[in-house]
């Protein structure tokens, strides 16, 4: 049995959210899922296009430092963290110079 390994690969990467992320999808392509996937990846000082959608999402940290804002408040974020994004809340991810972050995104 050969194993499948898919990987995020900036160097590869599209943009995603008016290019200011690098995205793409996280499962292997052509894998069927009850729900929708991305990568996000920054890096140095940079932030995701605020956005709000009408469905539940959470963001798994895997690598790297920044910051999630949702609503009003900021929280810093690292691997490990997961973070639970309301219904039609506003939110967005952040890096600071010289950090890099990446987080998968899952949406239902």
């Amino acid at each position: 049995m050969d194993i499948e390994i898919t990987r995020f690969n900036k160097e590869t990467a599209p943009t995603g959210h008016n290019g200011s992320i690098l995205a793409g999808g996280v499962l292997p392509e052509g894998m069927p899922a009850p729900f929708g996937h991305a990568w996000g990846y920054l890096e140095g000082e940079s932030m995701m296009e605020g956005h709000a959608h009408g469905t539940r999402e959470v963001y798994l940290v895997f690598a790297g430092e920044g910051f999630v804002h949702l609503g009003g408040a900021r929280a810093p974020v690292t691997p490990g963290d997961v973070v639970r994004i309301p219904p039609g809340e506003y939110h967005t991810m952040s890096c600071e110079a010289g950090n890099s972050l990446l987080w998968a995104a899952l949406w239902w």
